[in-house]
């Protein structure tokens, strides 16, 4: 799904096109919320949350296509809705953005940096 991606797509903490595009150093320190120079799965987690409630336009508690259209491609949407009833809950959303974490951790340090 790319959910790392969606730091830059969102605007961090919680400001598209932009998923085809990695992090950058930048998207990476606004979420390093402790300043250690990494962010780790604590951190991530309450990027994700933040990120939910921004693409959950109308505070339904479920993030709809049309509502993620403008950072998920409709296979990326799929790929993250487990239970198929086209609508992405909060645990869909943090599963899938936990696994994206798991795959860019490359060093499998627990962090990002």
């Amino acid at each position: 799904m790319r959910i790392l991606t969606l730091a830059a797509a969102i605007g961090l903490a919680v400001s598209g096109a932009a998923l085809a595009q990695p992090m950058t150093t930048e998207d990476l320190a606004a979420l390093d919320t402790d300043g250690d120079g990494k962010v780790s799965q604590a951190e991530f987690d309450v990027f994700l949350d933040a990120a939910f409630v921004k693409l959950d336009a109308n505070g339904d508690g479920i993030v709809t296509v049309q509502e993620s259209s403008a950072v998920m491609t409709p296979e990326q949407f799929a790929a993250a809705d487990a239970n198929g009833d086209n609508g992405l809950s909060r645990s869909e959303f943090k599963i899938a953005g936990q696994k994206d974490f798991v795959a860019a951790d490359s060093d499998g340090d627990g962090s990002l940096n």
